[in-house]
């Protein structure tokens, strides 16, 4: 056996083990040692304590003080950062804490979540209901009325989203999502099947297209009458609203008259809204030129009457008073009619009018040469929307904008009494002149209406208003002396009426076909007001004298 020796080295037993060179290694040794068959003998004295500067060189270096708070501030940094990390990723599809829909904490719950509850709530939430003795139960659902549940789901996820981080996600910053349900659409017509209270369902008043098709019209509407919805809808309203927190009460069904939900005077304004949009001629524009035109139909399907005035609109919407514009069905309508008829090189447009300017003809519609700029309109539904919200009819694009002109016919017919002929011009000149033969009462030197007035072919500037291609003609007059004068003529060929008292350019009212010659031999006036013209000229001049053609009777 072989002592420790005094060098602070290590010697070995005979069993092997190992024994420390100082007394604080010795402490450690003793702590973990098993068995020590030399118990009694002493320990070598301690060896000086070396310099650190020496412990490299004489024997292991004396023990460091390691310092271990920083490595536990790191440690805490670490556990908050993936707790944050932890809750931002929790709640990132999930309403941030503090987060309430109509009162009721919803916050980490996620929108799917959400909208099944408020679903149930409409679905399932039945509210008593009773009239004269009768009773049963009807849901939010069962009146009709639309919840849209994803979307006040969504609202209320994205609560809070817009504050800063300290705020978005501490409990206590409370935000209240608090959306309309609107109940003002509720039927009837379930209370009536439970009830047997007979409602008469009232009806709402709308706009459409005048037979002109350039006009908007009102078409009324009209009250109902029996079971009021209203105080039932409500209920059923607060009930869904409490998130199932709140009992329903009974309801005692009244009956009342029911107004509809868009009403005249709301048609009417929504009419003024739209008359004023047409005055300005709403339409694509390049510069100021406007090449296509949203025309009323157009406007009238994307149009909505919203009585309310003031509620959420969804995206691709917009409000101008109690009317409402839908971008996407303004894009389909440029998409579908307007887009594909522009054209690159222009068409002259040809028009034909009367000796007032007015244009009674298309010959030809015409169209401006257009070249858009790529991409311009991609978003025609939206600019158009922006616009009329506004009240403004200018949808602008760019590009490049060859006008069409505009070739006007102005077309003319004079009657002259003393000459007894029907003169069609044609921007000034004389394309036909027919005989014809007037009223009995006009004198057929001079063509002046005798002093009894009867029978006589009128003067004056008139417009031809009303055309039969044939018609059968008879009636009564009574004279100013008192006698009666009576005819029935069938078939009387190519009428063009031009006084509202009943007189009319005609083929003249033979039995057997009289020429314009014949005519002209006649030397007498025999109608009863009318101007007949012979067989052989009334077809043409039906077809060359439109609605509208401007007619001037003279003596």
């Amino acid at each position: 056996m072989t002592f420790p020796s005094g060098n602070g080295g290590f010697s070995s037993n005979g069993a092997n083990n190992q024994v420390p060179s100082d007394a604080s290694d010795m402490r450690d040794f003793e702590s973990t040692q098993v068995f020590t068959p030399m118990q009694d003998v002493p320990l070598p004295p301690r060896p000086p304590q070396q310099h650190a500067s020496n412990a490299g060189m004489n024997g292991p270096a004396a023990g460091k003080r390691h310092h271990v708070w920083p490595w536990i501030v790191v440690a805490l940094v670490v556990v908050l950062a993936g707790a944050c990390a932890g809750l931002v990723a929790f709640f990132n599809i999930r309403a941030l804490p503090g987060t309430t829909l109509w009162g009721v904490d919803v916050s980490g719950k996620t929108q799917q979540q959400i909208a099944q509850t408020i679903s149930n709530e409409v679905d399932g939430t039945k509210i008593p209901v009773s009239y004269e003795g009768k009773t049963g139960s009807v849901t939010l659902s069962d009146l009709g009325v639309k919840v849209d549940a994803q979307q006040i789901a969504q609202e209320a996820v994205d609560a809070k989203r817009h504050e800063n981080v300290f705020a978005r996600y501490a409990p206590w910053a409370k935000h209240d999502v608090n959306p309309a349900i609107d109940a003002k659409d509720a039927n009837p017509e379930v209370l009536d099947e439970q009830l047997g209270t007979n409602s008469i369902k009232p009806v709402d008043a709308k706009l459409q297209v005048g037979d002109d098709g350039s006009t908007i019209t009102v078409i009324e509407g009209t009250e109902g009458h029996g079971a009021d919805p209203t105080e039932t809808a409500n209920e059923a309203v607060r009930v869904v609203q409490s998130l199932g927190a709140q009992e329903p009460k009974t309801v005692e069904v009244q009956l009342k008259t029911i107004s509809p939900a868009i009403t005249t005077d709301e048609a009417n304004k929504a009419k003024s809204t739209l008359d004023k949009l047409m005055a300005q001629k709403p339409g694509v524009y390049i510069g100021k030129e406007r090449f296509a035109a949203f025309t009323p139909s157009m406007i009238l399907a994307a149009t909505t009457i919203d009585p309310n005035g003031n509620g959420t609109l969804p995206q691709g919407q917009i409000r101008n008073g109690n009317v409402v514009y839908d971008a996407t069905v303004l894009q389909k309508a440029y998409d579908e009619q307007i887009k594909p008829n522009i054209k690159s090189t222009k068409e002259d447009r040809e028009v034909i009018v009367n000796n007032n300017g007015t244009e009674i003809e298309v010959i030809k519609e015409g169209h401006d040469g257009v070249t858009l700029d790529d991409g311009t309109d991609a978003n025609i539904g939206t600019k158009a929307i922006d616009a009329f919200g506004k009240g403004n009819g200018t949808v602008s694009v760019s590009g490049k904008l060859d006008p069409m002109k505009v070739k006007e016919t102005k077309r003319h017919v004079v009657v002259d009494l003393s000459d007894h002929t029907v003169t069609a011009l044609e921007n000034g000149n004389a394309v036909k002149t027919m005989h014809m033969s007037a009223g009995q009462g006009n004198d057929y030197a001079t063509g002046k209406c005798q002093a009894s007035g009867d029978m006589c072919t009128p003067e004056g500037d008139f417009e031809i208003w009303l055309k039969y291609p044939s018609q059968n003609m008879s009636g009564t007059l009574t004279l100013s002396d008192g006698k009666r004068e009576t005819w029935d003529v069938k078939n009387v060929g190519f009428v063009n009426y031009f006084s509202k008292s009943g007189c009319a350019i005609h083929r003249i009212a033979t039995q057997t076909p009289y020429t314009d010659a014949q005519i002209q031999a006649l030397g007498e006036n025999t109608s009863h007001g009318c101007v007949g013209i012979g067989w052989d000229m009334a077809e043409w001049f039906y077809n060359w004298c439109v609605d509208g053609t401007s007619v001037h009777v003279q003596q």
